[in-house]
């Protein structure tokens, strides 16, 4: 037997379901976790900074600095000292010698005189958000930020816009391209992306949409990669619910070149072993047009 497709499927405003994942953006205006954010190992130090020194044991000493433009700092005892670029392990063992040229208690195998490095006061650093955002433009974010905490502050992706293809530029390169699916699915963390001054973070067009419904835990909109099949897409959807049938209702937009008058999507019914075959990216419209698959579990 054919399945025949929903007959309002075209008229459905998809804009009103649940689109998986939007929502977690949400909490930009209820929240400031990230002024508890820890210190990134690859954090460097810029203008604006404040660093806190403190030398304690048989010499005590504490003072701030603030890096100045030029990435430097200056100490009446110990001079000029350039910290521009470096992380704080690095900005540590430079210190470590630069302060050690004047309290040699700091210096041998068994120092009396220890040194720590902490940051007090950070900058803002400006990262442009372009795109399918929910508000583009150039924001001062927290220096810690990474790619999901920028979001977070930004105001979130608008639901055209994909969460799997995120893309990170930096002096005109593409440096990373971010799939939150893995983050919200599984809390796996995608690689640390911590976010520098001027960056760019391109949320492009949502490419492939995926309607997931019926028998299946969590119901909603999805959005598929080149590669996944109908399977994966119930999946995400949580699998199905145990009550759930065997049988899967599959239906899409037809090719432009074989529609008929009227006849704009066709579909079928296929079994769960048949779906783990069936890319989703299967039947994609001409012209660029995004594929719209909508799943029935019966």
């Amino acid at each position: 037997e054919t399945y025949k497709p929903k007959n309002n499927l075209d008229k459905n405003d998809l804009s009103v379901s649940r689109h998986f994942g939007y929502s977690f953006f949400t909490q930009r205006d209820s929240t400031a976790f990230w002024e508890n954010l820890p210190t990134p190992a690859n954090y460097l130090l810029g203008p604006g900074d404040e660093l806190v020194i403190t030398l304690w044991g048989q010499t005590q000493h504490r003072q701030s600095y603030v890096v100045s433009r030029e990435g430097k700092i200056y100490d009446q005892k110990v001079g000029l000292l350039n910290l521009g670029g470096k992380n704080i392990e690095l900005a540590t063992s430079y210190l470590k010698i630069q302060f050690g040229r004047v309290y040699s208690t700091l210096n041998g195998d068994s120092p009396s005189t220890f040194i720590d490095i902490s940051l007090g006061k950070l900058r803002s650093i400006n990262v442009n958000f372009v795109g399918q955002v929910k508000y583009p433009g150039v924001y001062p974010i927290h220096p810690f930020s990474t790619v999901i905490t920028g979001l977070i502050q930004a105001g979130g992706v608008d639901t055209t816009g994909s969460l799997r293809a995120i893309q990170v530029k930096r002096d005109g390169k593409i440096v990373s391209t971010v799939d939150l699916y893995d983050y919200l699915l599984k809390g796996n963390i995608p690689y640390n992306i911590q976010l520098r001054d001027q960056d760019i973070v391109v949320i492009p067009v949502r490419g492939k949409t995926v309607e997931v419904d019926s028998a299946v835990v969590n119901r909603g909109i999805y959005e598929g990669i080149d590669g996944e099949t109908i399977y994966d897409l119930i999946e995400y959807a949580g699998g199905l619910k145990l009550d759930a049938a065997n049988t899967i209702g599959l239906s899409r937009i037809k090719p432009m070149k074989k529609r008929s008058s009227g006849d704009v999507y066709e579909g079928q019914y296929i079994d769960m072993e048949t779906a783990q075959l069936i890319p989703i990216q299967n039947g994609l419209t001409l012209q660029g047009l995004e594929s719209i698959f909508y799943i029935m579990i019966v």
